[in-house]
């Protein structure tokens, strides 16, 4: 079975106790909440303008996982990417502690997200660059951290699919599922030790791509970041990209070729790319089903559910 459920260790903070944490950073400011799956993310604003985000993390995320995502932001900020900065104590602290949650607070960056808008090919090209050039500025980085169990990890597809397929209760999409996973099984599952592997930002989502005009201008987000397959976070861009797409063949082309020009893709990894793109739609289609039957009432859970059953209906008879 799964490990425990990502919602599991969740903080509950108020906005005025969430509020009375930016006390570590000699902050005073209004705090409003910001959609997240497993953790708390607050939006801060000064005079009304939104100057920085404190996030709270889920309990069961200890110092090693925020110190990999925040040498992750740090090499690709380095590397010229666009991703918050943090923001340490007066102390010197990267984080501090609170009733048993790690908190911790970067830069607020502008955009919209991608979500919102309507993408151009321009953009789309530009979003396939941004996960390019991430694999090139991570090529060599790795972390303890990393090497972890992680649900949204491809490489737990079967388990993780194979467990939570029970939930999808209407019986032509259950189907679609075991479809895609046997799929999965026989063009994936075999090649994962041969794939190229590093550590992946692993969640390049629509929430999770800021974007203003044609211009990608932040990558949000690297609670999900773990040792994968590298051409995974490829796939995961293509997948958020193409929702609601009118073409989402052509939006999947535009991503790769802004990513090629950075980092050239083997054959095996041109085979499996619209495989990991179906097997992506099904685990987060998997995961909707299952945390729906912990929280019904959270909708941000759901976000992606319709569009991902729409979008795995049509992708099937392109393979």
């Amino acid at each position: 079975m799964t490990d425990h459920s990502q919602l599991d260790g969740r903080p509950c903070f108020t906005p005025d106790t969430a509020a009375r944490l930016l006390h570590a950073w000699q902050i005073t400011a209004e705090v409003s909440g910001l959609d997240s799956e497993r953790d708390q993310n607050w939006l801060v604003q000064a005079g009304g303008q939104p100057s920085h985000v404190l996030k709270i993390a889920n309990r069961h995320d200890g110092s090693g996982l925020l110190g990999l995502q925040q040498s992750m932001m740090r090499r690709l900020s380095a590397a010229g990417l666009p991703c918050p900065a943090i923001i340490p104590t007066p102390a010197g602290a990267w984080w501090t502690e609170a009733d048993g949650h790690l908190a911790w607070l970067i830069t607020y960056l502008p955009g919209r997200r991608l979500t919102d808008v309507v993408p151009s090919a321009v953009l789309l090209d530009g979003i396939g660059e941004l996960v390019g050039r991430a694999a090139l500025a991570l090529a060599g980085f790795d972390h303890p951290a990393a090497r972890r169990r992680l649900q949204w990890d491809v490489a737990r597809a079967s388990q993780v699919i194979g467990d939570y397929r029970l939930h999808v209760t209407e019986p032509g999409r259950r189907a679609l599922l075991d479809r895609v996973l046997d799929r999965y099984q026989a063009q994936v599952e075999p090649l994962l030790g041969e794939l190229p592997s590093s550590v992946i930002h692993n969640d390049a989502n629509d929430h999770n791509l800021l974007v203003s005009g044609d211009t990608v201008t932040g990558l949000l987000d690297f609670g999900d970041a773990v040792h994968s397959v590298t051409v995974n976070d490829l796939a995961i861009a293509c997948t958020y990209a193409m929702l609601g797409s009118s073409d989402p063949a052509l939006t999947a082309r535009c991503v790769t070729a802004g990513y090629e020009r950075w980092r050239l893709l083997s054959a095996p990894e041109h085979r499996v790319l619209p495989h990991l793109i179906m097997t992506r739609l099904a685990t987060s289609a998997a995961i909707s089903a299952y945390q729906q039957t912990i929280h019904p009432d959270n909708a941000y859970l759901r976000v992606s559910e319709l569009p991902a059953w729409r979008l795995l209906a049509w992708l099937e008879p392109e393979l």
